[in-house]
């Protein structure tokens, strides 16, 4: 059982003990005068008067006893003139005057819980000092002073045991704050890591990229080019009847179209088209070719201040609008397509919007490998892709990357 436990169980006991001894005084009175009297009504008034002072000060305000010391302490000193008159009228009432003694170290602030004990002490004494006279003997000095040190004992050992309890609990929930810290700065640090990897990734495979696409470059689209050149020139030189010729030319045309096919290759392994200008050029660019090619009308538009982003994320963006341009030829049977860019302070979007036929996202499931791998691809970003389609009313695609800039780095050419 923790610190907060046991308080709570101890403010449970506390709250009925004041209940309890004037429930069971007030019974025990009616026991012993069964007939109504006004000396009875007047006992039971004032039982009342303390059940419903107890009540309105503890019971409907359980907040107080822990952090209103002010109105705590009135409640004492009006508990215990209460408790003593109803002592005085019928002893048995000295229930509720033992009820104020764990009463006065619950309430009573720091060491006013004292002063409390001993006026509860000297309550209980004073009859026995009335029958004795003034002075009280010696013993009823010492059976006063030693029960008054006895509860002081008992009441400061359970302050105590509370305030460590407390300072556990304290600790404990410090701890717990800490370690749930920790663990956030671990998974953080974890997710850190992994995008660390996912871009070494990345920039290897590019790297890799541009150097297979170099050594197309300078090794076999040379050669090819050097081999068609002496071809060409070859050409010129044999007279058309001979029987060469034939030979000649097959072979200038192969290799020509082995040289285009080496520059494709080449063109295929730069990470994008981006690095012949910015992400707007290549985009507007993909959409005028996607318009040539379809015959159906599109437009693009660029919004904000145009900036940077890494270069893989610009290629997701770019191989997004390629694959959503994709699907609209396949399935929108669309009339216009509107393409806009848009860079804001903190993210760049990008929206690709039909005025084809439009389907229902619920029960297409989650797209086929193309918008599979566009998702994979954003993601990888931190990046959304959000679809909004409804059958006859077109379809709406949303991506959104993070605004992070490229590190400053060596361009390399091919």
């Amino acid at each position: 059982m923790d610190g907060h436990d046991a308080r709570s169980r101890w403010d449970r006991i506390w709250l009925l003990s004041v209940y309890a001894a004037v429930a069971a005084a007030s019974l025990v009175v009616v026991v012993r005068w069964p007939q109504p009297s006004s000396e009875l009504l007047l006992d039971f008034g004032l039982a009342g008067l303390v059940a419903v002072w107890h009540w309105w000060m503890v019971t409907a305000h359980p907040r107080w006893p822990e952090r209103s010391a002010g109105p705590m302490t009135l409640y004492f000193v009006v508990l215990f003139g209460l408790a003593c008159w109803l002592f005085a009228r019928e002893p048995i009432y000295v229930l509720l005057l033992l009820a104020c003694y764990p009463t006065a170290f619950v309430t009573l602030p720091g060491w006013l819980a004292y002063p409390g004990v001993a006026a509860v002490s000297v309550a209980l004494a004073f009859p026995a000092v009335l029958d004795t006279g003034w002075p009280p003997p010696p013993s009823l000095l010492v059976s006063a002073g030693s029960g008054t040190a006895l509860v002081c004992a008992v009441g400061g050992a359970l302050r105590a045991l509370e305030a460590e309890a407390l300072q556990r609990r304290r600790a404990y929930e410090d701890l717990s704050a800490t370690h749930a810290r920790l663990s956030d700065l671990a998974r953080r640090n974890a997710d850190l890591q992994d995008e660390l990897l996912d871009r070494a990734r990345e920039a290897g495979v590019l790297t890799e990229r541009t150097r297979m696409a170099r050594e197309l470059h300078d090794t076999l689209a040379q050669g090819l080019a050097g081999i068609l050149t002496h071809l060409e020139a070859a050409d010129g030189h044999v007279p058309p009847d001979h029987p060469a010729r034939t030979h000649v030319e097959v072979a200038r045309d192969t290799a020509r179209e082995n040289l285009a096919e080496a520059r494709r290759w080449m063109m295929a392994l730069r990470p994008t088209p981006l690095d012949a200008g910015t992400l707007s050029a290549a985009i507007a660019t993909v959409v005028e070719r996607w318009q040539d090619g379809t015959g159906t009308r599109a437009t693009v538009k660029a919004t904000g201040t145009p900036v940077r982003l890494r270069p893989e994320a610009e290629e997701a963006l770019l191989r997004a609008a390629q694959e959503a341009l994709a699907n609209v030829a396949r399935h929108a049977r669309a009339g216009e397509v509107r393409v806009t860019l848009s860079f804001m302070d903190d993210v760049v979007a990008l929206d690709v919007r039909d005025d084809g036929v439009g389907f229902d996202p619920a029960g297409a499931g989650g797209g086929g490998f193309g918008l599979t791998a566009m998702r994979h691809r954003v993601a990888r970003f931190a990046g959304t892709l959000e679809i909004e389609s409804a059958p006859g009313r077109g379809t709406a695609l949303s991506v959104s990357i993070p605004a992070v800039r490229p590190e400053p780095q060596e361009s390399e050419c091919v």
